[in-house]
C-alpha cells in the first residue's frame, strides 16, 4: 500500500486540477482555432428586371477565415453552377449576383488543395475544418403584410392579406396560363397501341411547332403549345417512317383550351386517314402556368390555400391560426405546373398549397409586418 501525506495529495490534486483545466483550454482553443467562416458583405438582394447594361447585376464581397485568420488560395463557388473564385491572401473574394431572378445561392467552399495561412500550406485539420464553411444569398421580392383576418369560414383559420412589392419600372410575372396541352392516343389500325411514336405539329415552312413527348406502352403522348388559331400540319413519326394526313388536309386547333387528339395509323401506306374513329379531336380540361407564387414555409401536412397575385402583387392566404401564431417565415417559388380544370384560372383565384412544392433553392422571406400588425 501506498501511503501518501497531506501535503503530498494536496501537491498531487493540484497538478491534476491544473492538467485537467489546460486540457479544457487547449480544446476550447483548438476549436476556436478550427472554426472557419465565410462573411459576406451582403447576403440578400432585391430582385431588379434584367436590364442590357447589366443594372440588374450587383457586386458582393466574402471573406474566407480559419479562427479568424485569413484562408488564401481556396477556391469558392457561389451557387452549385457558378464559376469557382480563388480567395486572395487576405482571404477576400469578389463576385456579382445576378438579381433578375428569385434564388437561395449557396456559398461553399470547392477546394482547399492550394490553400496557404500565413504564406505556409495548411495542414489536414485545417482542410477539412475550411470545407465546413458556408454561406448563402437570397434574392427575393420583399413581401409586407397588410392585414390579417379571422376566416368567416372556419374559425379556427385566419386570412393573411399580403403583397409581392417590386422596384419601380420592374414587371413581375405572375402565375398565369402559359400553354395548354395536345395529349391523346397512338394506335395501329386495329387500336393496339404503338409505343415510342412522336407527334408533331406545325404550320406551314415549320413555323411554331410543338414535339410531344415519346409515347408510352399504352400509346399516350404530350405536348405543350400556344394556340393561335391557325391551321396546322399534323406529322406522326414512327421510327423512320412519317406518316400525314391527306394532301391539302390540316387541322385547326381552337384557342385557349387544351385538345385531345386520338391517331390511329393506316395498315398501309403512311396518308393518316382524316375521319372518325382514325383521327378524333376533342377539347379537353386544363392548361400549363407558369410564374411567381408566394407560399408559406410551414411544417409539412400544414394545410393552406393561397390566391393568385394580382397585378399589385396582392394576395391571400388562408392558413390554420395556430400555424400562422408560429410567424412563419414566407417563401417565393416560380411554379410550372398543370392545373386541370375546367376554367382558366386569373388573379383572385384560389390554390390549395398542394400545388406548392418548395425547393431548397427557393428563398425564405421575412414578411415585413405593420407596427400594428399580429
Amino acid at each position: 500500500m501506498i501511503r501518501m501525506s497531506k501535503a503530498g495529495l494536496y501537491i498531487l490534486l493540484t497538478f491534476v486540477t491544473a492538467l485537467w483545466t489546460d486540457s479544457r483550454w487547449i480544446a476550447h482553443a483548438n476549436k476556436d482555432v478550427l472554426q472557419a467562416r465565410i462573411e459576406l458583405e451582403q447576403t440578400t438582394f432585391v430582385v431588379k428586371t434584367w436590364r442590357g447594361d447589366g443594372s440588374h447585376l450587383a457586386a458582393d464581397r466574402g471573406r474566407l477565415t480559419l479562427g479568424g485568420r485569413p484562408v488564401a488560395n481556396a477556391l469558392v463557388q457561389v451557387d452549385s453552377k457558378g464559376r469557382t473564385i480563388r480567395t486572395g491572401e487576405d482571404g477576400a473574394f469578389a463576385f456579382d449576383v445576378d438579381r433578375s431572378l428569385i434564388a437561395y445561392k449557396p456559398v461553399k467552399i470547392t477546394s482547399v488543395h492550394e490553400a496557404t495561412m500565413d504564406g505556409k500550406p495548411i495542414g489536414k485539420d485545417q482542410a477539412a475544418a475550411i470545407m465546413t464553411a458556408a454561406a448563402a444569398i437570397s434574392v427575393y421580392h420583399p413581401i409586407e403584410l397588410i392585414k390579417v383576418k379571422p376566416s368567416d369560414e372556419d374559425a379556427n383559420k385566419v386570412k393573411v392579406h399580403a403583397r409581392i412589392r417590386s422596384e419601380p419600372g420592374d414587371i413581375i410575372s405572375f402565375f398565369q396560363a402559359d400553354k395548354y396541352r395536345i395529349s391523346g392516343r397512338v394506335g395501329d389500325h386495329d387500336g393496339n397501341p404503338v409505343k415510342d411514336a412522336i407527334v408533331w405539329i406545325d404550320r406551314d415552312r415549320g413555323e411554331s411547332f410543338a414535339k410531344s413527348t415519346p409515347t408510352d406502352k399504352d400509346g399516350n403522348y404530350e405536348m405543350y403549345y400556344w394556340p393561335e388559331d391557325e391551321e396546322t400540319n399534323l406529322t406522326v413519326i414512327v421510327g423512320t417512317r412519317r406518316y400525314t394526313l391527306p394532301d391539302g388536309k390540316v387541322i385547326k386547333l381552337p384557342r385557349n383550351t387544351s385538345v385531345d387528339i386520338r391517331i390511329r395509323l393506316p395498315r398501309e401506306g403512311t396518308v393518316i386517314d382524316d375521319k372518325s374513329p382514325m383521327l378524333v379531336c376533342t377539347t379537353a380540361k386544363g392548361a400549363s402556368y407558369t410564374g411567381l407564387l408566394a407560399g408559406l414555409d410551414v411544417p409539412p401536412g400544414t394545410s393552406y390555400a393561397l390566391t393568385i397575385p394580382d397585378r399589385q402583387g396582392r394576395f391571400v392566404l388562408t392558413v390554420p391560426k395556430d400555424a400562422w401564431d408560429k410567424r412563419p417565415r414566407f417563401f417565393e417559388t416560380r411554379l410550372t405546373a398543370f392545373v386541370g380544370l375546367d376554367k382558366i384560372l386569373k388573379a383572385g383565384d384560389e390554390l390549395p398549397s398542394d400545388y406548392l412544392h418548395p425547393s431548397d433553392k427557393d428563398p425564405r422571406v421575412d414578411v415585413i409586418r405593420p407596427a400594428t400588425a399580429p
